[in-house]
Parts: structure tokens; C-alpha cells; sequence
């Protein structure tokens, strides 16, 4: 497994420089500079924001710890002057008399109601103050909206919540309080009131209501800073107060900051409603009450933010100017290479009339000088091996030529010899002047080039040979116009072709056979085509004497098709390797062999270069 990873990445970092080194230089140089200079800013500046963004929000995180730490002891001394509030009675003796006096007289009812108001004034969140004996009575102080409408229900509980307490203080969660003309929310404060002259028995019991506004005054400065928002549960994770006010007095123990809060105190990220924010939290050891403080991340790191986009656009700005010089460098450096890149195209395209302008020193002006001479020394060995090619051409030429001459002329003459023996008569003269026609023609070696007229006539002489030789046994039609009768051509091109015909075609049939000549036109090309109805050839005698025409095949024994190759390659060497002759033939059907020739227009044009 370890190996074939390995693998993996080696084709990979093979495969990547594979792709890099098949880029131009300009690219090449740009990536480079990308790579060493861009990419390490980039990633500075990046890693820059990263860090500092981090530690911002570690900051942050310890600040709002703290700050929720501080809230929370002055929430603790608010409540502690709450139960110091509620013990005041209890060093009041005259209060207590009244308190434990069944009687409810005019100035039983003064003086408490007097005291009662006093115990009001002293916190100004303090929005009523009860009092209840064991009798019934309820003396009460409110400031401001009335008396709670559910006063009857909720006495009872607080009494038993003051029984629990046994003298002690108890804290009561904040409820919705409703009166004739207001509705608030408050929390209470109940302690239980004892006779401190007899035996501590229970007397009656205090209960101050206080507005959630006194958390509140604590709390909205920090808030105003954080721009987040703050919640108090008591310890049965019920909201005491919430700066938003949506959620007073719900039950919040299914709730996730509730269950990540396991300490006395801490922070934590958490997302509420799509919105990131950084939790901390702290317990109080005298309420048990928590409190969360919710600091939204996009405000704790807004100046990180403005930071990072003043670094990044900065350091973009930078490698934008960078990447501009960048690119008119790697341009005035490789446009001197792209020069020389276009000027070998144009070499190989075959256009050596260029130069490259050398203007510096440098390696590439060395480079260009060199591309200079070279291309000059190339021009001067074109026009070596153009000469060669050209005194090589007429050496062949006159090479191939002298090889068809003697040939035929061992042929004519052994005829004549044999005319001779059989029959010493006039027909001998006219074999003889024909002969010597034929003989004027193909030894002059002044001309290379005849018109394709002058070879039908050599033609036609050749064929009255043979005729007398044969007695008529062949029939020679030609159906060439005669504007291609004044076409170029080389010098015996038909003569082979019908002398291999008359020897290879006909040599079985004692009636001889038809040869018909004629000619079309493809494109810029004229086609002769020598058509002989004799024998024809099987596929497998077809594709030899194809590859001896070629050259891929040595000359066959019975010497068949000596003078097609000899006509195919001087073609080739006047005309070039688009041309020459092309076979077909079937057997039993006869042969049919195609001269191909450029048009009289390209012949001329290339006479005059």
C-alpha cells in the first residue's frame, strides 16, 4: 500500500514537471516568479491575519471571561445587600412586638407601614416590600403600579419557601408580576422573621420584589461594548434575565450552552440562529446562578477583518505591480526566443531569406549570430547539393538513356538480319530507312526534351517496324488532342511501354493485338494512358513487376519490365516524385499503364527558374 502510494506520487510530481517543462519561457518565468515571490507574500500576509485574528479572539475570550466574572460578584453584592435588607427587621425589637402582636391597632399599623416604606427606599430596583404575621395580616409598601394581582396564590408558596428557609434568606427566581396598571419582571428575596426574646419561633416572614432592572443597570454597558448579549439562569437553568428579553423565565436545560457549561466558569464557540459566537460563562457561589455572555465573532474580529483587507490589499497591490514588472521582463527577455522560434519556422517551411537582428551581446545575441550563420551556410549547401542534384540528374539521364539505345538497336538489327536471310527484297529498304529514322532520333543527345507529338510520330515509326516484321499483327490507335500533342515531355517515353507490351502481352496470341493511346486531365496533371488488350497479369506478377518499377525489387530473369522502370525514373528525375507511371492490369483483360506529367503552365515555369 505504502509503494503504490509512492508511485502515486512520483507519476504525479513526474506528470506536474512534465507540464511545466512543456510550457514556454515566458510562462516558465512568470510561474517561477509566482512561486518565490507572490506565493511566500501571500502566504505571510495570510498567515499574519490568521495569527492575528487568533490571538484576537483569545483576548477576546479572556476579556469576556473575566468582565463575566466581575458582573456576577456585583450581582453576588447586590443580592447579599438584598439579604442584609431582610435581616434589618430582626434588630428592630419594637418591629418584631408589633410583628408578633395579634392586635391590629392604629399604631401597630402606622408604625409598620412607616418602617416598611423606609426598608423600600434604601434600593431603588426594589419594587414592593411584604410583610406577613401569623395571623393573616399582610403589611405591604409598593412604589410604584399596585399590588400583584396573584398576592393570595403566591403568599402560600412563600411561606412555605420561608419555612424552608428556617431564618435564613431564600432567593426566588424571577416570575412575571402583573398588577392592575403595569406588568414587570422580578425576582424576590424571602427570609423567614423569628422572636429573638422567647424561644426563635417563627413570627412572619419579609418579601422584597425586585425589578430585573437592577441586573439590567449591571449589565447593558458590557453589552454596549460587546455587542452581544447577556442571559442569567438560576440553578435550575431557568432564565432569571435575558438582555433581549425573549426568553424571561423560559426553561432553557435542553439548550446547548446549558450542557457545554459544565464548570464554574469558561468560554466555548457556539452558533446561534446561523451566527457565530464566543460563549463565557461563570457561576456564582452564593446564588448558583450562571451567567452567559454571547460576544458575536464577526464584532470581536471586525478589526482583524480591517486589518486582514488592509493587508491583503495591500500585499495585492503589490504583487500586481510585481506581476506587471514581472511580465515586461519575462516578455523583453523571451521575445528575442520567440523571434528566433519564428524565424526556424520559416526556415523549415523552406523560406532561408531570413536574419535574425542581433542588437545585444547576451546569450541570446550569441544565439541569434549563430542562427545567422547557420542559416547562411544552409543557403550556400542548397545551392552545392542543387548542382550536384543537377549534374547528377543528367548523368543519369544520359546513363539510362545509353542503356535503352543499344537495346534496341540489338533488337532492330537482329531483326533485319533475320528479314535479310528470309526475303532479299525491297521490303529491306524501307525496314532499313525506317531504321534509320528511328536511330536519327534516339541517339541525338542535344535534345532532353521533345514534344509529345515528336514521340507519337517516333512511336508510330517503331510500330510500321514491327508490322513489317510482324506482318500487321498490331494495331496502334492514338486519341490524343492536339494542343497536349505540343506538351513537353521527355525524350523516349512511349516506345518502352509498347516494345514491353509487343514482347510481354502479345508474345502468345499469332494475331497480335490493339494498343490504344489517349490522355485526360486531373487538376494541374495530364495522364497518358497505354492501354494493351493481350494477356494482363495475375495479382501476384501485378505486385512484382509494381515493386521492380519502384526500385524495391531486382530486376526479374526473363527481363520483363527494364524499360518501364528506365521511363518511371527519368520521370522522377525531370518531374519530381509526384510523377511517373502507375500499372493496373487483370489477367486474361489486358494492361493498362498511366503516364503522369505536370501540365505545359508548371514545365514552363519551372524551365524558366
Amino acid at each position: 500500500m505504502r509503494r503504490s502510494a509512492q508511485r502515486i506520487v512520483k507519476r504525479s510530481v513526474e506528470g506536474l514537471w512534465i507540464a511545466f517543462a512543456n510550457l514556454n519561457m515566458q510562462q516558465k518565468l512568470l510561474i517561477v516568479f509566482l512561486a518565490l515571490v507572490c506565493l511566500p507574500l501571500v502566504m505571510i500576509s495570510y498567515a499574519s491575519s490568521y495569527y492575528y485574528t487568533r490571538s484576537l479572539k483569545a483576548n477576546t475570550t479572556a476579556y469576556a471571561t473575566e468582565i463575566t466574572s466581575k458582573m456576577l460578584i456585583q450581582l453576588d453584592d447586590y443580592v447579599t445587600d438584598l439579604y442584609n435588607m431582610s435581616a434589618m427587621p430582626l434588630y428592630n425589637k419594637e418591629f418584631l412586638k408589633w410583628l408578633a402582636d395579634p392586635d391590629n391597632s392604629l399604631v401597630k399599623s402606622q408604625g409598620m407601614d412607616l418602617y416598611i416604606t423606609n426598608l423600600n427606599k434604601i434600593k431603588p430596583d426594589t419594587v414592593s416590600v411584604y410583610v406577613f404575621d401569623n395571623y393573616g395580616h399582610i403589611d405591604s409598601n409598593i412604589k410604584s403600579g399596585g399590588k400583584r394581582n396573584n398576592l393570595a396564590q403566591v403568599a402560600g408558596e412563600w411561606g412555605k419557601i420561608a419555612a424552608e428557609g428556617d431564618g435564613k434568606p431564600m432567593l426566588v427566581s424571577t416570575q412575571e408580576v402583573t398588577t392592575d396598571k403595569e406588568a414587570y419582571y422580578a425576582f424576590s428575596v424571602i427570609r423567614q422573621l423569628k422572636s429573638v426574646r422567647t424561644d426563635l419561633s417563627p413570627i412572619g416572614f419579609i418579601v422584597f420584589d425586585t425589578n430585573v432592572t437592577a441586573i439590567s443597570r449591571q449589565i447593558r454597558d458590557v453589552d454596549a461594548v460587546t455587542k452581544g448579549k447577556t442571559i442569567l439562569v438560576d440553578e435550575n437553568n431557568k432564565v432569571v434575565y435575558d438582555s433581549d428579553g425573549a426568553l424571561t423565565t423560559h426553561d432553557l436545560s435542553g439548550d446547548e450552552s446549558i450542557r457545554r457549561a459544565t464548570g464554574d466558569r469558561g468560554a466555548f464557540p457556539i452558533t446561534i440562529d446561523g451566527k457565530d459566537y464566543i460563549s463565557t460563562y461563570a457561576k456564582s457561589s452564593l446564588t448558583h446562578w450562571k451567567m452567559f455572555v454571547y460576544i458575536p465573532l464577526k464584532e470581536s474580529t471586525r478589526q482583524a477583518a480591517v486589518t486582514r483587507n488592509l493587508t491583503l490589499l495591500t500585499s495585492g497591490a503589490f504583487v500586481t505591480i510585481a506581476l506587471i514588472i514581472a511580465i515586461a521582463i519575462s516578455y523583453a527577455l523571451t521575445r528575442p526566443l520567440s523571434k528566433i522560434k519564428t524565424l526556424m519556422q520559416e526556415v523549415q517551411t523552406g523560406n532561408l531569406n531570413v536574419s535574425f537582428n542581433q542588437k545585444y551581446r547576451d546569450e541570446v545575441g550569441m544565439l541569434g549570430r549563430h542562427f545567422n550563420i547557420m542559416v547562411t551556410r544552409v543557403r550556400d549547401l542548397l545551392e552545392e547539393v542543387k548542382l550536384t542534384q543537377t549534374r547528377k540528374k543528367e548523368a543519369e539521364y544520359a546513363a539510362l538513356q545509353s542503356q535503352i539505345n543499344p537495346h534496341f538497336i540489338y533488337n532492330t538489327l537482329e531483326m533485319i538480319r533475320m528479314r535479310a536471310e528470309l526475303n532479299d527484297d525491297e521490303e529491306v529498304a524501307d525496314m532499313t530507312f525506317t531504321l534509320g529514322k528511328l536511330l536519327r532520333y534516339g541517339v541525338n543527345h542535344e535534345e532532353q526534351r521533345v514534344t509529345v507529338g515528336q514521340e507519337l510520330d517516333h512511336l508510330s515509326n517503331y510500330i510500321a517496324l514491327q508490322n513489317m516484321r510482324f506482318s500487321n499483327r498490331y494495331r496502334l490507335i492514338v486519341d490524343v488532342p492536339q494542343r497536349d500533342r505540343e506538351m513537353s515531355c521527355i525524350k523516349l517515353m512511349f516506345q518502352p511501354i509498347v516494345e514491353n507490351a509487343i514482347h510481354h502481352a502479345f508474345k502468345d496470341r499469332l494475331d497480335g493485338g490493339t494498343l490504344r493511346i489517349d490522355v485526360r486531365h486531373e487538376g494541374t496533371d495530364a495522364v497518358f494512358t497505354i492501354a494493351d488488350d493481350g494477356a494482363g497479369m495475375d495479382e501476384e506478377r501485378l505486385k512484382a513487376l509494381r515493386e521492380h518499377v519502384a526500385g524495391q525489387r531486382a530486376l526479374a530473369s526473363s527481363g520483363r519490365g527494364i524499360g518501364l522502370r528506365n521511363v518511371h525514373e527519368r520521370i522522377k528525375l525531370q518531374y519530381g516524385e509526384a510523377y511517373g507511371l502507375q500499372i493496373e492490369s487483370r489477367e486474361g483483360a489486358g494492361t493498362e499503364i498511366a503516364i503522369r506529367l505536370p501540365a505545359r503552365k508548371q514545365i514552363e515555369e519551372a524551365e524558366l527558374c
